[in-house]
């Protein structure tokens, strides 16, 4: 029994040596990997074949610029990374290559593109941990990712992170093959972004630390490279605490790769992050930066920094150089003013990044008031001296130009451009804008001899006029909460407003964007701008692949007030172009007729000049000034001296395309004829004494003027000037009846409330709707029935009298 067993685990042990087992195991292994590598060929194929589809002469294209184009087609400018410089390698300090190696790839001078043990070990970690925790892209596929913008065609095609990983695989090893290590080098470094605007090694090196690449230390050398995960979030300049954890992690793996002794690395980690920024500088204008930051968030820093992209925008090419030429135009013209004592655009010499310019600077910024498309922008006046963009990021005092905002307020309250208030000198001491005592000044009626009727005049005068002191009175009526709640509405901020009366004269300051959505109100019946304005249409690569188009998503605006209350600073406006303080800029305008308005500014100091204006399609503004605030350009520097021409060049440059659209009337609206000189409801004996420019000589003319009114707020008595039922002032020149030699009769007593046949006292005072219709007075009262003088003025020839002789008794 006991062989039997023994011959039986002998037979046992021989079954696992036979031959045959293992040939068939092995088969059957074979088979699988054969199946496996079929399975794997196949999935790949299409990834492989993607990637022998780039062309490798181009793998250092890197200065390729980005051609922007207005929406006319018309090239405004070509964006060039002008804040990188290639050098070769061999500029190249080996701390920072060695550096690189450590905390990138630090298998690079030994795989073929693909790092197959990082793979295992990226696998193996994220099956530990359920999610990715390491990468194991080389520094070849990062150079093959940036150079053709493998990312923006994964998200073009809507594919996974793992096919777009593929195609960089298969795109390495290409380039492993076909260049050295060293110049795999060379091409990467000389790419990538490094964070705070520096595109390749120079740029970052000299923008952290004011050295050349060659000169790096192997603590800067890891700084640099610790950015490379997250440059923008890691800068020195923007997360310093961040910075330096990301150089440690690098000291770290230098020192277990043997590059650094644990000593040394102990050392390194200790010290602080210190930068001497000494960057490159770049050359573009404010227009081309606003839109490359705006790519650059769509499509992303390497993508961007590789070019080819063509970027169709809102901008139109025409009114941006228009606005560019009338700007400086308008700005050299100040310099050349006697008393202009500040340093000219000429005179200035930068001595360094943070050297920002004394000279006087101004923005332009004109939008499409119906979907926020942006058609000029213009951030100042040379990028190269200053980078600061008044449009995004400037703030001044709104001057004059915020009295359409006050009047909105008075109109939404209750009153209307018909109206009454005081025109007369003010005590400085109720504004204190300026100084303490004296007069409050006149500046916003834009001239150096501002004059007071001293008598109270309509809203409409006041706002067309732009005066200071009764805009002042003004809004102490109102109140000054209720002019600082409605210009919020409007959207300018009145967060840190003090309601102190100098609120009146625009004292709280506004960006040129805020600005201009909220004179957009008047032109839309009440409705802003879109709170969002957009730059970019659409961009498309190389191959002309697009690779984003704008939404249009909802448009939300803002609704400030009413359409009446829109309508009505509409009109007044309107006027003031025609002869307010903006008199004389509908000559010099190509639209006739122009349908829009304009809103003069200037500050009580003369440090800000603002015009800002619509039509039916679109809103621009102007701002002229300096960077440094309170800065007086000169005594008598007016907005219709600076800044109205570059608002006038700029909206004849939009006409062709953006002019033409009327501004309707709402129904909310009622017209009444007005008279001129008392603001009450015309008669057909209102008439005024205006003097003839061209003669000289004194002329009447009818004071009958239209007037809008909301809609149940136009019930008025009937001028009582003209009508002879009030005391008429000897300073306001009018024909009033009791100028007049008047007939001596006996008053008639009316006995109903309607008189039977004339009624030469106006005893009874009408509605509008039931004014009769009469050309003149019937029953000759007094001795203006005897002329006739319709809307001119006779001419009575006399004989030339004689000699005057005077006898010396």
């Amino acid at each position: 029994m006991a062989r039997d067993t023994r011959g039986k685990q002998a037979k046992k042990r021989r079954f696992y040596r036979r031959k045959g087992f293992w040939l068939g195991g092995l088969g059957l292994l074979l088979l699988a990997c054969l199946v496996g590598w079929v399975a794997a060929e196949r999935f790949s194929r299409p990834y492989r074949e993607r990637a022998d589809t780039y062309d490798l002469d181009r793998i250092n294209d890197i200065e390729k610029p980005s051609i922007i184009l207005g929406r006319d087609g018309g090239e405004i400018g070509r964006v060039f990374v002008q804040n990188r410089s290639v050098v070769p390698i061999e500029e190249v300090s080996t701390n920072l290559v060695a550096a690189l190696a450590a905390g990138e790839d630090k298998r690079f001078f030994k795989h073929d593109g693909v790092d197959y043990i990082g793979i295992l070990r990226a696998g193996i970690d994220w099956l530990k941990e359920g999610e990715a925790v390491s990468g194991a892209s080389t520094i070849t596929q990062q150079l093959a990712r940036g150079a053709y913008s493998l990312e923006a065609e994964r998200r073009k095609r809507e594919e996974s992170g793992i096919e777009r990983k593929l195609v960089e695989a298969f795109l390495a090893i290409r380039i492993e093959k076909r260049y050295s290590k060293q110049q795999i080098l060379e091409f990467y470094l000389n790419r990538i972004y490094f964070g705070s605007g520096y595109y390749g090694i120079r740029s970052a090196s000299l923008g952290y630390f004011g050295k050349e690449p060659a000169d790096l230390s192997k603590l800067e050398s890891a700084t640099i490279v610790g950015l490379i995960k997250n440059p923008t979030r890691l800068s020195p300049l923007n997360d310093p605490k961040g910075c330096l954890r990301a150089r440690n992690m690098v000291i770290d793996r230098m020192a277990n790769l043997g590059q650094l002794s644990q000593a040394e690395a102990s050392r390194l980690r200790t010290m602080p992050v210190k930068t001497d920024p000494k960057p490159l500088l770049r050359g573009t204008n404010h227009a081309y930066e606003r839109i490359a930051d705006e790519i650059r968030q769509l499509v992303g820093g390497e993508a961007l920094s590789a070019g080819g992209f063509t970027i169709r925008t809102t901008i139109d090419s025409r009114v941006q150089r228009s606005a560019e030429r009338a700007l400086e135009a308008s700005l050299k013209r100040a310099e050349s003013v006697d008393g202009y004592s500040h340093p000219t655009r000429s005179d200035f010499v930068k001595q360094g990044e943070d050297d920002m310019p004394e000279y006087l600077q101004g923005a332009v910024l004109m939008v499409d008031h119906r979907n926020g498309e942006v058609i000029a922008h213009v951030g100042g006046r040379d990028y190269a001296d200053a980078p600061f963009d008044v449009i995004e990021l400037g703030r001044r005092p709104l001057g004059t130009a915020f009295h359409p905002f006050l009047y909105a307020a008075a109109f939404e309250s209750g009153m209307t451009p018909a109206s009454k208030v005081l025109d007369d000198a003010m005590d400085n001491r109720a504004v204190m804008v300026g100084g303490r005592e004296g007069i409050l000044g006149e500046w916003g009626m834009e001239t150096t001899q501002p004059t007071y009727v001293q008598k109270e005049i309509p809203l409409r005068q006041a706002l067309e006029s732009s005066k200071v002191a009764a805009g002042v009175r003004v809004a102490n009526e109102v109140g000054l909460a209720k002019v600082a709640e409605t210009a919020e509405a409007f959207g300018l901020p009145m967060d840190d407003a003090e309601l102190l009366p100098r609120l009146a004269v625009g004292w709280e300051e506004a960006s040129l964007k805020e600005a201009v959505r909220a004179i957009s109100v008047f032109g839309r019946n009440g409705k802003s701008a879109p709170a969002a304005m957009w730059y970019v249409e659409s961009i498309s690569d190389s191959r002309g692949l697009k690779v984003y188009e704008r939404p249009r998503p909802e448009v939300r605006r803002l609704n400030p007030v009413s359409d009446a209350t829109a309508f009505q600073i509409h009109s007044i406006l309107q006027g003031s172009m025609r002869h307010g303080s903006a008199a004389g800029v509908l000559d010099q305008l190509i639209e006739r007729p122009f349908n829009g308005a304009g809103k003069t500014g200037t500050t009580h100091d003369f440090s800000d000049n603002w015009f800002l204006g619509y039509n039916g399609r679109v809103a621009c503004g102007v701002w002229v000034g300096f960077l440094q605030p309170g800065k007086s350009i000169y005594t008598g520097a007016f907005s219709r001296d600076l800044a109205m021409p570059v608002w006038v060049e700029a909206m004849n440059a939009a006409s062709r395309d953006f002019g033409g659209k009327g501004i309707p009337r709402p129904p909310s609206i009622v017209e009444v004829e007005v008279c001129r000189v008392s603001g009450q409801q015309a008669t057909d004996w209102c008439y005024e004494v205006v003097s003839d420019p061209e003669t000289g000589r004194s002329r009447s003319r009818p004071a009958k003027m239209p007037e809008y009114f909301r809609r149940g707020t136009e019930s008025l008595p009937f001028c009582p000037i003209h009508s002879g039922a009030a005391e008429v002032d000897p300073n306001i020149r009018s024909l009033g009846l009791s100028e007049l030699a008047v007939i001596d009769t006996a008053p008639v007593i009316p006995k109903a409330p309607a008189l039977i046949g004339a009624d030469p006292y106006h005893c009874e005072q009408l509605t509008p709707g039931q004014a009769p219709a009469v050309s003149r007075r019937g029953g000759r009262t007094n001795v203006l029935d005897s002329f006739d003088l319709n809307e001119a003025e006779d001419q009575l020839p006399l004989p030339r009298p004689k000699r005057l002789e005077i006898s010396p008794d």
